[in-house]
């Protein structure tokens, strides 16, 4: 019976670690409608949203909403057109997310020596209403560093945005919680092991 209680403790701890993981505070949503890419051949503006796309590789599928998306639900031409708080507004009473990140670029110059990268990319508080601007003005071979910094400076910076990663954490609570269950199980049976072989030297058989 005592083995059984120990169990039935064991049982329900993780039960409890379990339902708090799954009752913990929700993902941060980050929505990215895009970015509207002009004066650059077909090919180029591909990889520039590639590359802007990687700013989102951490995020789960959970916590993102893609382009896709996007492109399903409004006129992305006609948000492009005038981007500012009421058109960001309009955007989150249509899409649930906590924040909406999008873009403008184009060529600043026809010099096809040294493609220039210009620009704008933005970040929208639904909360707050507020719009964060990051201005860009690169070469095309230094992109990659102006990725990493509007990742540091608009993504990173987002309070939770890496809430997932604490489900790492829970695991190895869990796991821990484990290990002391399964340690519980083995001393309780052995005690009780014990205990029987205790009772059997007490009461040796008698002769007849």
């Amino acid at each position: 019976m005592n083995i059984l209680y120990k169990l039935l403790v064991f049982i329900l701890i993780n039960a409890l670690v379990l339902g708090q993981i799954r009752t913990g505070p929700a993902p941060v949503k980050i929505g990215y409608v895009g970015t509207d890419i002009a004066g650059y051949d077909d090919w180029l503006a591909g990889e520039l949203e590639q590359k802007l796309l990687e700013i989102f590789s951490d995020l789960s599928q959970e916590q993102y909403i893609g382009t896709q998306y996007f492109n399903n639900k409004i006129d992305v031409n006609a948000f492009y057109s005038d981007i500012n708080n009421d058109s960001f507004a309009k955007l989150s009473d249509e899409i649930d997310a906590d924040y909406f990140f999008a873009g403008k670029i184009e060529n600043p110059t026809t010099n096809s020596s040294r493609v220039m990268i210009q620009g704008t990319f933005y970040k929208y508080n639904k909360k707050s209403d507020i719009i964060s601007k990051h201005d860009i003005l690169r070469y095309y071979d230094q992109f990659d560093l102006e990725i990493e910094k509007i990742k540091e400076s608009q993504l990173n910076t987002i309070k939770n945005i890496n809430q997932p990663a604490s489900l790492l954490k829970a695991g190895l609570f869990f796991g821990a919680i484990a290990i002391i269950g399964i340690l519980l199980f083995t001393f309780s049976a052995a005690g009780i092991s014990a205990e029987g072989e205790g009772n059997s030297s007490t009461n040796p058989p008698t002769d007849n």
